[in-house]
């Protein structure tokens, strides 16, 4: 096994970006982050996740639109998220890749597409791609409209969308270490 703190320091550093460049990943670093993500742990490998990934920015935007307002109509602490001056739940990144999952297959579902997009942040962040992992994407399929999208996207019948990882290139300097509370690890023995 290979042992690596280099690679453990630049997971420990690695920041959530919300301020992407517009130029795309090179398409095999991206077929290598997702093949890293697929080939990754799931409950007896049934596989019972998709990864959907979307480059085009004008679905991008108009995806990033969509979300936005049914935030805003959702009131409450969404819709304060979603009025900020030049919010975009997507971040603005050249590419995101939705995954998701047959939710009614299986209860794990939820901790396959989880360990899937950590996977995909990991493998971006060797390969110096800068991430964001969104739930807000979820707000897209709501409605008439949202349900067009799902097919547009080729999501899979019976399919849902668990998580959005918005990748690109980071546009301006790396934000701040957030706080971190203590107390999140219990040692027993």
């Amino acid at each position: 096994m290979i042992r690596s703190e280099e690679g453990c320091r630049a997971l420990r550093e690695r920041r959530s970006v919300r301020r992407f460049r517009p130029e795309q990943i090179p398409e095999e670093d991206l077929r290598t982050i997702l093949r890293v993500a697929a080939d990754g742990p799931n409950a007896r490998n049934l596989q019972r996740f998709h990864f959907t990934v979307v480059r085009d920015a004008a679905l991008l935007d108009h995806m990033a639109e969509l979300i936005r307002r049914q935030m805003l109509e959702s009131g409450g602490e969404q819709a304060e998220t979603a009025s900020r001056p030049g919010y975009s739940p997507l971040h603005h990144a050249p590419t995101v890749v939705f995954v998701t999952g047959d939710l009614k297959s299986s209860f794990h579902v939820h901790t396959d597409c989880g360990i899937a997009a950590g996977l995909i942040v990991a493998a971006a962040t060797e390969l110096g791609v800068a991430s964001c992992v969104t739930a807000s994407s979820l707000f897209m399929f709501r409605g008439p409209e949202g349900e067009e999208l799902r097919r547009r996207l080729a999501i899979p019948e019976g399919y849902q969308c668990v998580c959005t990882v918005a990748l690109g290139y980071l546009d301006g300097e790396l934000p701040p270490r957030p706080e971190k509370k203590d107390g999140v690890i219990t040692w027993l023995g």
